[in-house]
């Protein structure tokens, strides 16, 4: 018998080598080649099909309403475009315990109550312990199947034969399928098997949902090629020591990429969070210097963050700077943007910046906020809690436009807030305060003196 010839594979990036590399040379990663068996080849003459494969204009397409299934959470069919399509394949992704199974075994539940078959299928727990999570939720329903199963043939079989309205693949790193020899959670495993399953969802119109691990550096796990297959890809976000939950769209064939939903997770699962703004802000009544209200788009949805800062001296001579919620690099650019245009000394004290709430945030427009928020503490000058800000910081001190002014003005006015502070947006009337520079911005708070 021939011996069966071996590869090495990225789990990362699925790179392969004919030998084992410490480090693979197109993701960079260390240690993550592992050896796999090569799968034999086809040989066998592919004929066309008599049907079908053949160009059509555009003309003579057929073109069907999309209908949509909703899950039962406005903030998930936000995230959705509108609800679950037939047929389509999601994955949902996040660290382990941020909620991914809670979610979605809540939206099969839903879906159960709506007299439509569901099916949820693990691979990482017993039927016992996804038990007792359904009488936690308090979700038991005779429309609600679960399956304790990791062979992708046995999943696939299941599926066909209950036809349900949606089903759950908990998790695809789990599944396996027999015809390969490598281990499950390998990338060739990971991938066949996702497009054994998705065939079978398009087929009977399944809505089809895949849990799928992440990376340590926060990354859905397994190939690149697994995001490409799939119509939609979510990401549920949040910090362990925190009940906000986020769950955003990176891609969607069926809605708008970047929409979030927000959550609130408890013992009994996940709520929606209809109005998160009023959630995320603090319920002072007297200003406190250091702190500001930040109006931030996330996705399509204006919200209003607190951003807080305390800079304090520091006697030994090695500053500290610590920060929560925003990209450390972009606020130590912030203090160099400071020290070099408003002469401000900050080489001798510490630097805390934290956004209020456990929410993360990306977008340039936190840039003026923060820069406020470090000069209210560093001149321990309090902001009027009915200021709200927002605002890209270039290098040069100038304070750059954001797109979307508007909605964040109406979401900060709808919430009492009577002055925001913002760059122009090139147009003659706005509904809130223009500032070009951040010292002008500063000596419109009273932080700096005028001049």
């Amino acid at each position: 018998m021939a011996r069966r010839r071996t590869k090495f594979v990225c789990q990362n990036c699925g790179y392969e080598s004919a030998q084992w590399l410490g480090r693979c040379p197109q993701c960079g990663e260390f240690n993550t080649l592992v050896e796999e068996f090569e799968e034999p080849e086809i040989s066998e003459k592919v004929t066309p099909r008599s049907e079908g494969g053949k160009p059509l204009p555009a003309t003579q397409i057929r073109r069907r309403p999309l209908q949509r299934l909703s899950t039962g959470f406005q903030e998930l069919d936000r995230v959705l475009g509108g609800g679950m399509v037939p047929g389509s394949v999601a994955i949902l992704s996040g660290e382990p315990g941020i909620g991914k199974s809670t979610l979605l075994l809540q939206v099969a539940g839903v879906m159960a109550r709506q007299n439509s078959p569901t099916l949820y299928v693990t691979g990482e727990e017993s039927l016992e312990q996804i038990g007792l999570r359904i009488d936690r939720l308090g979700i038991e329903h005779e429309k609600l199947f679960v399956l304790a199963e990791t062979d992708v043939t046995a999943i696939g079989s299941a599926i066909e034969e209950l036809k349900p309205c949606m089903a759950v693949v908990d998790s695809i790193q789990a599944a396996y399928l027999p015809l390969l020899a490598s281990s499950p959670g390998s990338v060739s495993q990971v991938r066949e098997s996702a497009a054994y399953l998705l065939r079978i969802a398009k087929r009977i119109g399944t809505a089809l949902f895949l849990v799928g691990h992440v990376t340590k550096e926060g990354f859905l796990a397994g190939p690149k090629v697994l995001e490409h297959m799939v119509d939609a890809v979510l990401y549920l976000e949040g910090e362990a020591n925190y009940t906000l939950r986020l769950v955003r769209a990176t891609k969607n064939r069926f809605g708008p990429t970047g929409e979030v939903g927000v959550f609130q997770l408890d013992e009994n699962g996940l709520t929606e969070v209809p109005n998160p703004s009023e959630w995320l802000l603090s319920q002072r009544k007297e200003p406190v210097a250091g702190t500001i209200v930040a109006a931030i788009m996330e996705g399509h949805r204006p919200l209003l963050v607190e951003v807080q800062a305390l800079v304090a001296p520091n006697p030994f001579g090695m500053p500290r700077r610590v920060v929560t919620g925003v990209d450390i690099g972009r606020v130590l650019m912030l203090l160099a943007i400071l020290e070099r245009h408003l002469h401000c000394r900050f080489s001798d004290r510490d630097v805390f910046v934290n956004i209020a709430g456990g929410l993360r945030v990306t977008e340039p427009a936190i840039d003026l906020p923060i820069a406020l928020a470090i000069l209210s503490s560093r001149f321990d000058v309090p902001v009027s809690r009915d200021v709200a800000a927002f605002g890209e910081l270039g290098l040069t001190g100038e304070i750059r436009p954001v797109p979307q002014s508007d909605a964040r003005v109406r979401e900060a006015k709808r919430l009492g807030f009577s002055k925001c502070l913002g760059p122009s947006d090139g147009r003659g009337k706005r509904e809130w305060l223009t500032v070009t520079t951040i010292a002008e911005a500063g000596r419109s708070l009273g932080l700096l003196p005028h001049r």
